[in-house]
């Protein structure tokens, strides 16, 4: 018998089945990151869904809630995002995620003891900081779990979590906030965290860094860059600066909207809170996760021969956000309007799973952590940070009625409009720069 015909045949069948079984753990893996940040946007947007009582509670200003919702949080994110970053690229990434979410859920949860408007900044702002690790953590996993030309898809599904953390706020806004007061909202907000973060570490394997990487040679003992070096190739691809600048202004949009919806709706087309927590959660649930599914999916369909075109999709849907934005602020109709508004949300977060994996694709792997990090943090400090506060002094600002219409439409329309530039500036550079970060 010739054994060796025999051995020749059965490899080509156990590599196969090993590849399988490692994809089957990758997709399973990405389902749990995936719920992690689910609850991560849950515990960031859980205070924006109970906005109006917590300004009624504590006689509040729409600049003071405008903190609340965006800027304590941005800065303690700033500052904790690169010194957690670098424990990214250099610890064990399962440990320090598990850590991380189990401490700002115990934040979140402190939220809801809060006695003044003090003590509830101080909650967010544990909150921020523990958060600033989450992202950046599991993008450096899910990049070494998924292959380039599977990314983009990858971050599609993992920003579905966007989606379901905000459906997830809309049900603590119509059911636990209205029927149990807001405090039970951040009680119950809390929880999810602690739950998928012990999954997580129980069930979940940690990939070496860049294994999936095409030319990546990179190994577990060499030594990752320091900061200095890792800044200053951040800074010398072109593609990347102009992705810094892109991405937190299209996230402006998001947040202005994740954080001021619920109370436009109430101002504006005078719902109650609870039918506007419940519009506020389709938009975020259902539409949110269609535009952030195929985002990713079709970006990776126009990249497949040439990479670059991921990002000038993505500078075509931030354009046609501009117009969407004008009909869903500015119509009478509450109709059309949430129909427009709907619509947004789609298009807003279309644009962020193929920014964030051609990220990845330009950093190399031993950098992802800092990258993703710094990015993380000029995306929470202007995006989610800035942009709540500034359509809150807008408001102020601007007065009357209809105060809160026209500071979402200056910031909404403006920002999008901003970064379609830079994205397509980004992708004249993509190529170029994606052969530098192969580069040992």
């Amino acid at each position: 018998m010739n054994t060796s015909k025999t051995i020749d045949h059965a490899l080509p069948n156990r590599e196969r089945v090993k590849h399988e079984e490692s994809l089957r753990k990758s997709w399973y893996a990405l389902f749990v990151l995936t719920m992690i940040n689910s609850a991560h946007y849950l515990d960031r947007t859980v205070v924006s869904i109970v906005i109006e009582p917590i300004k009624a509670e504590f006689a509040l200003s729409d600049g003071q809630l405008g903190l609340l919702t965006g800027l304590f949080y941005g800065v303690t994110f700033a500052l904790a995002g690169i010194p957690l970053g670098i424990l990214v690229d250099r610890v064990s990434r399962k440990k320090l995620m598990t850590i991380l979410v189990l401490t700002w859920s115990g934040c979140t949860a402190l939220g809801g003891l809060a006695q003044n408007f003090t003590h509830l900044a101080l909650a967010r702002m544990g909150v921020g900081a523990a958060e600033a690790g989450g992202s950046p953590t599991s993008m450096s996993l899910i990049s070494d779990f998924f292959p380039p030309n599977l990314r983009s898809s990858a971050m599609g599904i993992f920003f579905l979590s966007m989606a379901v953390g905000g459906a997830m706020s809309a049900f603590i806004g119509s059911f636990v906030a209205s029927n149990y007061g807001w405090r039970a909202a951040f009680f119950i907000a809390s929880v999810p965290g602690v739950v998928f973060a012990l999954l997580f570490f129980f069930t979940v394997r940690e990939p070496r860094r860049g294994a999936t990487d095409p030319v990546s040679k990179t190994s577990e003992t060499a030594v990752a860059p320091t900061l200095k070096e890792t800044f200053n190739f951040i800074r010398s691809q072109k593609a990347l600066v102009h992705l810094f600048i892109a991405m937190p202004l299209a996230v402006m949009a998001i947040s202005a909207i994740s954080a001021w919806l619920v109370a436009f709706f109430m101002r504006s087309h005078t719902m109650s809170l609870e039918n506007a927590s419940i519009l506020a959660g389709i938009t975020f649930g259902a539409f949110a996760a269609f535009g952030s599914l195929m985002g990713g999916v079709l970006a990776d369909y126009f990249g497949r021969h040439t990479p670059s075109k991921r990002l000038i999709f993505v500078g075509i849907v931030s354009l046609i956000g501009v117009p969407l934005a004008v009909v869903a602020i500015l119509v009478d109709n509450t109709y059309l309007a949430v129909g427009s508004w709907f619509a947004l949300a789609a298009v807003s977060f279309a644009t962020v799973a193929p920014t964030f994996s051609c990220t990845v694709t330009l950093a190399k792997p031993k950098m992802r952590g800092v990258t993703l990090a710094a990015l993380q943090v000029v995306v929470n400090l202007i995006g989610y940070g800035v942009a709540p506060f500034l359509v809150g002094t807008l408001s102020d600002w601007y007065g009357g009625g209809e105060s809160l219409r026209y500071a979402l439409l200056t910031v909404i329309a403006g920002t999008l409009g901003w970064a379609m530039l830079h994205f397509f500036a980004s992708a004249r550079h993509f190529e170029n720069d994606t052969e530098r970060a192969r580069e040992l």
